[in-house]
């Protein structure tokens, strides 16, 4: 697995301009220790800063999957994580892309109009099956999860956004600038696609 200092570049891989406070959230280092990280990662020119925010530059890239081969060794060779991927990509992860193409529109004379959640019930009804999807996703990739103890910090983000979505904070399933559940989701299945080797599918 990756060390710390590189976890906390890994991380703006998962989220494209980040404070180390930002980061930190996400990977679940010590601020302190992720913000002496990223100083470093922009001393090696693996990363850029401006107005306390780093983003990870191309020699940051090509250096994570130099790093990546080694790192993940295990994980990519493994025949059950990897059906657990195939399980992922195909079942979970198109039905949280349905379920929120859902949450954000709705069918109005045939014509998909955003989603102004005047109707609670149905707004209720897309959340009961986006928490037993998130429920799902944590066995569908518990294989994963027991290689790689980050996933078990996502599930409890996505869970953590779902409830503040029930509790009315509607931004909480798609805003992008919340931790929302597609925040999230995104960040997590970025991670998962560099654990494994694989690309992001069209």
């Amino acid at each position: 697995m990756l060390e710390p200092h590189q976890l906390a570049l890994h991380t703006l891989t998962l989220r494209q301009l980040a404070s180390a406070e930002q980061a930190a959230h996400i990977n679940g280092l010590p601020e302190a220790d992720v913000a002496t990280a990223l100083d470093r990662a922009v001393a090696d020119g693996h990363a850029i800063t401006a107005r306390g925010s780093y983003m990870i530059t191309p020699a940051g890239r090509s250096h994570l999957d130099g790093l990546y081969v080694d790192a993940f060794a295990a994980i990519r060779s493994d025949d059950e994580i990897g059906a657990a991927m195939e399980s992922f990509e195909e079942g979970v992860n198109k039905q949280v892309l349905a379920l929120t193409t859902e949450w954000q529109t709705v069918d109005v004379d045939g014509v998909p109009t955003p989603n102004d959640h005047s109707d609670s019930d149905r707004d209720a009804k897309i959340l009961d099956r986006l928490g037993r999807v998130l429920e799902k996703t944590r066995k569908v990739l518990a294989p994963l999860a027991t290689a790689d103890p980050l996933l078990d910090r996502f599930a409890d983000r996505l869970d953590a956004a779902l409830t503040r979505a029930e509790g009315g904070e509607t931004d909480h399933v798609s805003g992008v600038r919340v931790d929302s559940v597609h925040t999230v989701w995104f960040q997590m299945h970025e991670h998962v696609l560099r654990l494994t080797g694989r690309e992001r599918p069209e």
